[in-house]
């Protein structure tokens, strides 16, 4: 009673840069300006995402009226325009409007479609961050968007049909989230670069390079996927907020009257500067970190299929069953004077402390064999591992 069980991303973020490696993307590419790939190849990306899920999604699900937008450049499109009285989106009203130049706009699309989630999850391993992956479904020669940039970086896939790309000069390096783009007043630099992307091709832009795009005399499908990444100075502002649980000064109050225009700010200058060297020295890197991995480690659910099947079948693992590991998992394994905990799933699964060196080789692999692994543990210790494992939907058999 195994079916369903788990399966590599049929895309990944190895397979979506081919062929650029990932060391020359993270050394050449990332933060650094936008990357363009082209291949003769309009299917490669169709084991993500199709015309075909889109139809179904659209057409056959009951997708409620705020798991979509319609948009168009200049054109003003509300929930009514699409959305029924009951909440949902009227697939009638809304594929009319899209057929009037509107372009639709799906995220969190990845909770429906399984293989888009496998895409995604392999994301997440590569970047350690969070994802925000939207679809974008446009008629021949229209435009959602006028021209912007984001405050987090992006990876297009181009699924079907063709849109050109602009990419202007830009004045602004890496925005913070807080300086998210504002349209007022806005006027894009030089024109720097024009490229198309046909189906089957990709491309990556960092947050802060302007752009735009529009679909060609043909319609366009992609899948734009923010990477939403832990800046350092997010790091440095919650080490500074951990340091003033432990630290009163840091929680004092500014001396009153600090705005006025006749405030002497020597002495303030002075506390101020102290408690920022007091903080370069108390500081531990190494813990800031730690807790940013865990963190990240806590929010990030299970995404196990076959998992009830597994778990059924799991009494069964002996000496000899063939094991694997969930593919895309994040994890730690920490070790204390009285135990190794593997923290994964945003829990702690305890072990006896003589269970480190098993337990460290079956997730170092992606496959293993039960009772052929290294460690104190014996046949049938491993067994019982195994069986502890894929009840925690880290391991499967297979």
């Amino acid at each position: 009673m195994k079916d369903n069980t788990d399966v590599p991303a049929l895309m990944d973020f190895q397979r979506a840069i081919a062929p650029i490696a990932p060391d020359t993307f993270f050394a050449e590419y990332f933060e650094k300006t936008h990357l363009v790939i082209r291949r003769d190849d309009p299917d490669y990306y169709t084991r993500v995402l199709s015309l075909a899920d889109i139809d179904q999604v659209l057409t056959q699900m009951q997708i409620p009226g705020d798991e979509l937008n319609l948009v168009q450049k200049d054109r003003t499109i509300t929930k009514d325009d699409y959305v029924n009285a009951a909440g949902f989106a009227d697939p009638v009203r809304m594929v009319k409007t899209f057929a009037e130049g509107a372009t639709i706009v799906m995220p969190g699309l990845q909770k429906r479609l399984p293989k888009l989630a496998a895409y995604c999850r392999s994301l997440e391993t590569v970047f350690s961050c969070d994802l925000q992956t939207n679809i974008y479904f446009t008629p021949p020669d229209a435009q959602g968007f006028k021209t912007h940039y984001d405050s987090h970086d992006v990876i297009v896939l181009q699924i079907a049909g063709s849109k050109t790309w602009n990419i202007y000069e830009s004045d602004l390096q890496l925005p913070l989230r807080s300086q998210a783009f504002s349209p007022e007043g806005f006027e894009p630099g030089k024109l720097i670069d024009t490229f198309t992307l046909q189906a089957g091709d990709m491309c990556y832009v960092p947050r802060g390079v302007v752009h735009d795009a529009r679909a060609t005399e043909e319609l366009s499908l992609h899948i734009t996927t923010g990477l939403l990444s832990q800046r350092w100075i997010e790091l440095v502002v919650d080490a500074v907020s951990r340091l003033a649980l432990s630290d009163l000064d840091f929680r004092r109050a500014v001396p009153p009257g600090f705005a006025n225009g006749d405030f002497d700010r020597t002495d303030a200058g002075e506390t101020l500067a102290d408690l920022l060297r007091r903080a370069a020295d108390r500081i531990d890197a190494d813990a800031t970190l730690a807790a940013a991995a865990e963190d990240y480690r806590g929010r990030r659910l299970p995404v196990v299929p076959g998992q009830l099947f597994q778990q059924f079948s799991a009494e069964a693992i002996a000496p000899g069953t063939r094991m694997r590991r969930r593919p895309d998992l994040i994890h730690a394994i920490v070790e204390t004077e009285d135990e190794v905990a593997l923290s994964v799933y945003g829990t702690e699964v305890a072990f006896p402390l003589h269970v480190a060196e098993t337990l460290r080789a079956a997730l170092q692999s992606d496959g293993f064999v039960v009772g052929e692994l290294p460690g104190d543990l014996d046949e049938a210790g491993q067994a019982v591992l195994a069986r502890r494992l894929v009840g925690e939907g880290v391991l499967f058999i297979g």
